[in-house]
């Protein structure tokens, strides 16, 4: 008579349990974080890897990976930023060197200035709001200017 009564309280316990892990899960610290679009020369950047870096060294490294688009995303540390974007495009063609009487293979460079592309040298900075999405968009340029 009692595994009845038994099954109904492990029940109602387990839903209990279950509603209680929701309602904690949805009460976390929101993220810091921030979007946008990284264009070269007003175009799109495709493919365009970012790395934020907190200024004053503490914090975490973040990384992001543009769309098609030039759309990223990344959750950062919520301090000023410096930003570094690397990005590469086909600038030839070479011999493969594992398959040398093979077809020729793309050779691939930088597809902007290399300012962006290094924490001592970059201008790019971002300065997100903590605990919200902030949205910044890179505009960059192949003068580097």
């Amino acid at each position: 008579m009692n595994q009845p009564r038994t099954a109904i309280l492990v029940g109602i316990n387990g839903l209990v349990l279950a509603t209680v892990l929701v309602a904690l899960a949805g009460c976390g610290k929101p993220a810091t974080a921030i979007t946008g679009t990284v264009t070269l020369d007003g175009q799109p950047l495709p493919k365009a890897t970012l790395e934020f870096f907190p200024v004053s060294g503490r914090g975490k490294v973040s990384f992001a990976n543009a769309d098609e688009r030039g759309r990223y995303r990344a959750d950062v540390s919520p301090s000023k930023l410096t930003v570094v974007i690397t990005a590469t495009k086909v600038v030839g063609k070479v011999k493969n060197s594992l398959a040398p009487d093979g077809p020729l293979v793309d050779e691939y460079g930088s597809a902007i200035p290399e300012r962006y592309s290094y924490r001592e040298q970059t201008p790019l900075t971002a300065d997100p709001v903590e605990d919200k999405t902030t949205t910044i968009d890179f505009a960059i340029t192949s003068s580097g200017k």
